[in-house]
């Protein structure tokens, strides 16, 4: 992905740690906003909240709105209620992957109770074939989860666009 233009699930504290280029402030609600870039997205909280934030970032993916993004989330039981997730890349850790919380005294290391996933929407430009895309992220989290795409994943993002503005009232 290279560099991380946008985390709409951040703030000044935690920014620290993702290092986006912008963060929303306070007064904004980055769930009624446009995103630009590329995106990380790492929602706090359970399924609910974790699908509205998912939810968002494949509209804004889907879009336009934002060149590529990696969504991370520790509400596993979003594989269920979201199955979208099967339309991407995705990694699942071998371990829980252990997060920071920010507290007065700085950051304390903080071990979900579930598994996670990593969800990966490469770049929508055309210089870097579709092939590449999934390999890039393939190479990057190998090493650390079980990454898995199906026929539909990867091969023609141009397919998945027309397929969903084709079937999005059908629901």
């Amino acid at each position: 992905m290279g560099s991380i233009d946008f985390d709409p699930t951040s703030d000044a504290l935690q920014q620290v740690l993702v290092d986006a280029t912008s963060v929303p402030s306070v007064e904004v609600n980055a769930l009624q906003e446009h995103w630009q870039g590329n995106c990380f997205v790492a929602p706090k909280g359970a399924v609910r909240n974790t699908k509205l934030w998912l939810d968002k970032t494949i509209s804004e993916y889907r879009n336009g709105f934002i060149n590529s993004f990696v969504f991370f989330t520790s509400a596993s039981e979003i594989m269920r209620s979201a199955p979208v997730l099967f339309d991407f890349p995705m990694c699942i850790p071998f371990k829980r992957i252990k997060q920071l919380r920010a507290t007065s005294k700085g950051f304390e290391p903080v071990s979900p109770s579930t598994w996670n996933i990593i969800l990966y929407g490469p770049p929508v430009d055309t210089v870097i074939s579709d092939v590449d895309k999934v390999s890039l992220f393939y190479n990057s989290f190998r090493d650390i989860g079980r990454v898995t795409y199906n026929e539909w994943a990867g091969d023609n993002w141009q397919r998945d666009l027309e397929y969903y503005e084709e079937h999005k009232g059908d629901v």
